[in-house]
């Protein structure tokens, strides 16, 4: 039977009548003749296999049915992603703490830094995409990265509005310096142009075909000093219509948040300059110089003016900063809604997905917006990430149709679903673990549950995994993983495989693990191998307490050791304790019984007269632990003993 695997990156999409999305999988050929079953395997993966049937005597079975694994295609998987996986996890952790430290104080700024932490991050993710495409030779491959570079395009764009709109405690509220800032870094419309001209520096650069929208497209960004330069180019500059234009601009106000002037008093200083440029223009002084009367109509806020122009740009975004700077410069957040709507309603309405998005975030609707960012295919990424940061900074407020808060419960579903997915990946479970675990008590139960089904391919692995699991606590986890690792050891035959169970199972602090393989030890020591990792078990220490056979291995363990060093007289104080403790396995009383006999034939005696007495006794107990000549030999060294320790006793009585 046949095995292949598919992803979801190239499925089908349908639309249902309640608006949801469907993906159906065009499965290739004719994979089943007959009744096909699924199942669900780890993560975001299911199996479609035949199900099956019963064959009569004369039917074959058929050797064509496949078997499919279906799986999700997760766009943060590819290696180029997974440093902005692993670097953004690092701020993520540092939001969490600063959001532990702001409880009872404002900790705006600390927020407003981990906000761009992230947004430089999403800028280096980019820029690796992009020399990527640069390199790339499959054209496939190429249109791929060039596809996730406009997706983090998108993604720094509407985290940076947000943070402008939403992060940043700006004083005043008055946004208009930091929105012209947002539109000239993300669409630089002219920038080029207007650099190249300027570059030149020659007299009659209107000759350039991009210059007269080049100076519009300043003036509308704001760059007030730049349009002034391009306009001092014009063979014309010298003329009364030019040097009005320029006048206006040089004396029109700028708000400065740090400027010593309150809101009220620019509003007034505004409109009066405002009233002074549209005296100029109904004067009809600038007639015969249409462009510089386009300029003079944009900057006393004239729609039709700014209708004009929309055509020549790819977005309403564009001209966004400029509509709000000859309009209300004096705008605070609250109030750009109605920017955008007349903006966005200049020419023909644009719908894509950025346009949604922007709006919402200018109408202040973050259920909207965190609505539709759901739907950009980075895997949940942006969305858990931004979501986080707003629901810290408190500007979050999610009510259901019971009108009940689930600001919280929103938050905590997008970092668990996001830490899932990361921890279906090989080497980001990890970076998925910390997301999980940031969300208690839910997180730490989906860790233990997939945890525990992390294939442990490796030692190295399975001790990775082990310490994750100690770090947060997760003893379930813990004991699993041991077992697992303990009975994998105990498969293997010998010294080394018994050796590695005790030492799982000491991790684990698993008791019946610890007394399997302990058993194994023994019996393998009886068989002639050699007791199993002797410096193991000497640094045991309270580990040896949880299993009674570990106890007396370690402690056997103890008696060779003395025995070695030629410490007779201890070694043979702990082997009668070993056998009056009677916690020797059955199988392992005749190797016990045997050590004695080399130290009761010792050229002075170790053992006391009552010692030899517990030997003696055991062995007629255990008689049928140890029979024939080796039985003999141990009475007979026994009998010569006590007669030895008999003298030394009456001698010492006397």
């Amino acid at each position: 039977m046949n095995t292949s695997t598919f992803s979801s990156s190239v499925p089908s999409t349908a639309t249902t009548s309640n608006n949801s999305r469907v993906k159906t999988f065009v499965l290739p050929e004719k994979c089943f003749e007959k009744r096909i079953a699924c199942t669900w395997r780890r993560g975001n993966k299911f199996t479609i296999y035949p199900r099956s049937q019963t064959v009569g005597k004369n039917e074959s079975v058929s050797s064509e049915d496949t078997i499919h694994n279906i799986r999700q295609e997760i766009l943060l998987f590819t290696p180029i992603l997974r440093k902005l996986v692993n670097e953004s996890n690092g701020t993520y952790l540092s939001l969490q703490k600063a959001a532990e430290t702001a409880k009872n104080t404002d900790n705006q700024v600390e927020f407003l830094k981990l906000s761009r932490q992230y947004r430089s991050i999403i800028r280096v993710c980019i820029e690796s995409l992009q020399e990527a495409a640069e390199k790339e030779t499959d054209g496939i491959q190429k249109n791929a990265l060039l596809s996730h570079v406009t997706i983090f395009y998108s993604i720094e764009c509407i985290w940076h509005l947000c943070e402008i709109l939403y992060i940043d405690n700006i004083p005043g509220e008055v946004v208009l310096p930091f929105l012209l800032e947002w539109v000239r870094f993300h669409f630089p419309c002219h920038e080029q142009s207007a650099a190249e001209i300027l570059e030149a520096c020659e007299r009659g650069s209107e000759d350039h075909p991009q210059y007269w929208d080049t100076v519009i497209g300043m003036v509308v960004q704001g760059r007030v000093d730049v349009a002034r330069a391009l306009l001092k180019l014009h063979t014309a500059t010298d003329t009364n219509e030019f040097k009005l234009v320029d006048n206006s601009l040089r004396s029109m106000p700028v708000y400065s948040i740090y400027g010593g002037i309150s809101t009220g008093e620019f509003t007034i200083s505004w409109k009066h300059w405002q009233a002074e440029c549209r005296s100029k223009l109904t004067s009809r002084v600038l007639v015969q110089q249409p462009q510089l009367e386009l300029i003079m109509r944009l900057m006393i806020g004239e729609y039709s003016a700014f209708e004009s122009i929309r055509p020549k740009y790819s977005s309403w975004f564009d001209i966004l900063g400029g509509w709000v700077l000859f309009t209300t410069p004096w705008a605070k957040r609250r109030e750009l809604a109605d920017a955008a709507a007349a903006c966005a309603g200049l020419g023909t309405p644009s719908r894509t997905h950025l346009d949604v998005v922007i709006r919402a975030l200018l109408e202040g609707d973050l259920h909207q917006m965190i609505h539709e960012i759901q739907q950009i295919s980075d895997n949940g990424w942006f969305t858990t990430h931004l979501t986080d940061m707003l629901f810290h900074c408190g500007k979050l407020q999610m009510l259901d149709k019971h009108h009940t808060d689930v600001t919280k419960t929103l938050r905590d579903s997008l970092i668990l679903e996001y830490g899932c997915i990361l921890m279906e990946h090989n080497s980001l479970w990890s970076v998925g673990l910390s997301y999980l675990a940031s969300c208690p008590p839910e997180g730490l139960k989906r860790a233990e549950l997939i945890l525990e089904r992390i294939p442990l391919k490796t030692e190295a692995k399975a001790m990775r995994v082990l310490a994750e699991a100690k770090k947060y606590g997760l003893l379930g986890v813990v004991q699993t993983v041991c077992a697992c690792m303990g009975a994998r050891q105990l498969a293997r035959a010998g010294r080394a495989g018994a050796g590695g169970a005790l030492a799982w199972g000491g991790r684990g602090r698993a008791g019946a693990l610890c007394g399997r393989a302990a058993h194994a030890a023994l019996k393998a020591y009886c068989a002639g191998a050699p007791l199993p990792a002797p410096d193991l078990l000497l640094t045991a220490g309270p580990t040896l307490l949880i299993h009674d056979t570990l106890l007396f291995l370690g402690k056997y363990c103890d008696f060779h050791k003395l025995y070695k060093s030629r410490e007779f007289k201890k070694a043979a104080t702990l082997l009668v304790s070993l056998i009056t403790s009677k916690i020797a396995p059955d199988y392992f009383w005749e190797t016990l019984l045997l050590d004695t006999l080399p130290l009761l034939e010792s050229d002075e005696p170790v053992f006391s007269s009552s010692d030899t007495y517990e030997i003696m006794l055991c062995l007629e107990l255990r008689a049928s632990c140890l029979q024939g000549e080796k039985a003999d030999l141990l009475r007979l060294a026994a009998a010569r003993n006590l007669a030895r320790t008999a003298l030394l006793d009456g001698g010492d009585e006397e």
